[in-house]
């Protein structure tokens, strides 16, 4: 299992710090990290982590956790690889994996952070205008909250990644992750995440302005509106899919946990924590107990009928996770199911948006963690004997309206079945009529 340890090239102040990644007997090697700590003695010589003492021994800190974290993860990603051998990770491997976590060594201020300049930009607007029909007109405080959401969003969300992201990190990738962070943890209307979308990319270009490092390709970040687009797995699809063999273990665990998500409904922050002793029975059905992470609401799963053999192929259990690191399950789980879902053949042309842009795409390209949880609800809406409480008891949406916003249904969905209904009514009064009109 490779390992990654920090180490001080000398005892003097302003000393570089260095890394020693060991894999395996033969595979031990060591390199410069780019960075160095002004204070020698702040630095642990137990944790060989710098002491956080202060604000730059913080950063430092983190920095090097999220290299470790990175380096580990690309490492795993090469053994589970079915095309690449481990031997191809040498000095000159680990020096561009480091490089390109850095950005190409570019070095990096205060300033050129992403939330720290996105508050900063926030709180700039009370003092700025815009130029409209001619007038300079004031940004109100509903716009200025506006931005202030945006930042407490991203905010949240590099606690999610366990980062700290730069505006040079801004790109189109950044933006659909962004986006499927705002849509399955937060469970927010798609036109809302657009709209965070659009602001967003408005910071970077003020960022670009006062001559900040960027990311030319931000520019292709599109904000939008009135375009709610729900991609789900159909049961036929699902079924698909499991009739479909994986040609390798990452493939088919990816698999199970697609069929795990599409049955329980919940997010992926919920199944990366599933474990066997959740799996309960009251001596009539078995069902699946926990308190869900956002939310920390109780609920009760029956196991579907199609969960079942998932689990007795993991003696009882739910099958296992990539990494025990969340964020890189994540990332992982939703590369690989698309996968899974190009081999079952899920190519159907459908629209919707894949890196941030609104097309027709092959449907296993638009196949995401939250397309699981999406596939439950909007599967399982209007079946017989499937109420949208008890639905909801298992999504665990608090409202009706948001859970009709989450399967892209609207309000007028009742109206319509009433409509519906009573012209059933009508043509059930005719045909009864006539029936009458035939016995005279």
């Amino acid at each position: 299992m490779a390992s990654i340890v920090y180490y001080l090239a000398s005892q003097k102040p302003n000393t570089k710090v260095y890394l020693r990644l060991c894999i395996k007997r033969g595979m031990d090697y060591r390199i410069s990290t780019g960075l160095t700590i002004k204070n020698h003695l702040s630095w642990n010589t137990v944790k060989n982590y710098p002491k956080k003492i202060t604000a730059e021994n913080k950063m430092l800190h983190k920095t090097l956790f999220d290299l470790e974290d990175y380096l580990l993860n690309e490492i795993w990603q090469v053994e589970q690889s079915q095309d690449i051998g481990i031997n191809i990770i040498t000095t000159e491997w680990i020096r561009s994996k480091t490089r390109a976590f850095f950005h190409q060594d570019i070095d990096f201020t205060a300033t050129d952070y992403l939330v720290s300049f996105a508050q900063s930009y926030a709180e700039s607007l009370k003092n700025k205008s815009y130029l409209y029909k001619g007038k300079r007109i004031k940004y109100s405080p509903n716009t200025i909250n506006k931005y202030r959401n945006v930042t407490k969003h991203l905010s949240n969300f590099e606690k999610s990644e366990g980062t700290h992201f730069r505006i040079i990190d801004v790109n189109i990738k950044f933006a659909d992750r962004f986006l499927t962070y705002l849509l399955e943890d937060m469970d927010l209307s798609i036109n809302t995440c657009g709209r965070y979308l659009k602001r967003l990319k408005t910071i970077i270009g003020e960022a670009e302005q006062e001559g900040l490092k960027i990311d030319p390709s931000y520019k292709a970040i599109r904000g939008f509106e009135d375009e709610t687009v729900v991609t789900f797995l159909t049961f036929q699809e699902i079924d698909q899919i499991i009739n479909t063999p994986m040609p390798n273990k990452r493939l088919e665990t990816a698999k199970d946990w697609l069929i795990v998500g599409c049955f329980t409904a919940q997010r992926v922050s919920d199944f990366f924590r599933l474990r066997k002793t959740m799996l309960k029975s009251n001596g009539t059905y078995n069902y699946i107990e926990f308190k869900q992470f956002k939310t920390k609401k109780l609920v009760r799963i029956p196991i579907h009928p199609d969960l079942e053999p998932i689990l007795a192929k993991y003696n009882d259990d739910f099958p296992p996770v990539f990494t025990e690191n969340e964020k890189s399950f994540r990332t992982l789980l939703s590369a690989a199911v698309k996968e899974v879902c190009k081999i079952a053949g899920i190519d159907s042309l459908v629209k919707g948006r894949y890196l941030g842009k609104m097309g027709t795409y092959p449907k296993y390209k638009l196949i995401q963690n939250h397309s699981f949880r999406r596939s439950f609800a909007s599967n399982f809406f209007g079946l017989n004997d499937w109420p949208n409480a008890l639905i909801m008891s298992i999504t665990g949406h608090e409202t009706e309206k948001n859970f009709l916003k989450y399967i892209d249904k609207t309000d007028d969905y009742y109206s319509n079945q009433v409509a519906a209904n009573f012209a059933k009514l009508k043509s059930d009064k005719v045909s009864s009529r006539n029936h009458l009109r035939l016995v005279k």
